[in-house]
């Protein structure tokens, strides 16, 4: 049975936050930010708009391009950590807009491996019931997360959303194969509040913080140990991959790796200096963003890792 990806979208705010902007909130620079993670401008949710939002028309214009109609679809599972509503999951609210028919729907929260995991429990559903098209989307509104009086953290997030089409019916693209993994050991070392938090007046431990060291070390050697072992699963050599996008986190963490793995025939795909670091939604963005570039016959490596601490892998055949 092969099962593979029919469509890509994204969308993302009009609103655009440069590191200008930022210069003129807290204490930092063009120049910091640049040298720092390499990001010089996100989008930003505004208020009156909703993540939802632009989940849906990401979702839609996957569906375009896979010509899927509405009424095909058998699942939507979102990758989220920022819905607009606790309930219902983003999944349905997406299904909603779409006006699909009796589909199941869920939302899944791996922080920014979750497009990862979300594509691979659609590949486990497809193998295993009769269910032939879906959609795997992601919104990530990061803006409500972080605190802008932070100069650390506040320069490293955007918003964003996106979705892939998957499908078994003559899949053009194939999903080879997944990968899923966690150290729960680091669990601490990427922490967002709840509810609670800002309910009892603990807006500090609400935001967004993490150990940039450890999570430094972890993204470098994860991202090399998937370069290996993912294409390994289906008797590809590590060199014979093509493109690699990864999430876009940082800078640093993308050409600390790359200037092991990186080639003339293997190119890492990075968006992060136009988007910041927008979660789960970074390897969804930047993967239907290349859409074009691929050609008949290239191997993609698809990789998240982030909070928990997880991680995530996909390789594709174009």
């Amino acid at each position: 049975m092969e099962i593979g990806i029919a469509g890509a979208g994204f969308a993302v705010p009009q609103k655009v936050l440069t590191n200008q902007d930022l210069e003129k909130m807290v204490d930092t620079s063009d120049e910091w930010i640049v040298t720092r993670t390499g990001i010089r401008e996100r989008h930003i949710v505004q208020p009156g708009e909703r993540i939802t939002d632009f989940a849906v028309d990401a979702a839609k214009k996957a569906c375009e391009m896979a010509n899927f109609k509405p009424e095909e679809l058998d699942f939507i599972i979102s990758s989220t950590l920022t819905p607009d509503r606790i309930s219902p999951a983003q999944a349905f609210e997406i299904a909603k807009n779409l006006n699909v028919k009796r589909p199941f729907c869920f939302d899944l929260n791996a922080a920014c491996s979750g497009l990862l995991y979300a594509l691979a429990a659609a590949e486990s559903f497809m193998k295993t019931g009769e269910i032939k098209k879906g959609l795997v989307t992601t919104g990530e509104h990061i803006s409500r997360l972080t605190d802008y009086s932070d100069r650390n953290s506040c320069v490293l997030f955007g918003d964003a959303a996106a979705a892939i089409a998957i499908t078994k019916e003559n899949p053009e693209h194939l999903l080879l194969c997944t990968e899923l993994g966690a150290d729960p050991s680091l669990a601490d070392e990427v922490v967002i509040g709840g509810v609670g938090d800002l309910l009892e007046g603990r807006k500090a431990d609400f935001y967004f913080h993490q150990n940039g060291k450890v999570v430094f070390r972890f993204a470098v050697n994860i991202i090399k140990e998937l370069f290996h072992s993912v294409p390994a699963k289906v008797g590809l050599k590590p060199e014979q991959i093509r493109y690699i996008i990864t999430h876009q986190a940082n800078s640093r963490i993308i050409e600390s790796a790359a200037k092991e793995l990186a080639s003339e025939k293997t190119e890492f795909i990075v968006n992060l200096d136009r988007y910041g670091n927008t979660s789960s939604a970074s390897v969804g963005v930047a993967f239907a963003e290349s859409w074009n570039r691929f050609q008949k016959g290239d191997y993609i490596l698809l990789m998240g890792f982030g909070a928990g601490l997880s991680w995530g892998a996909a390789l594709l055949e174009w």
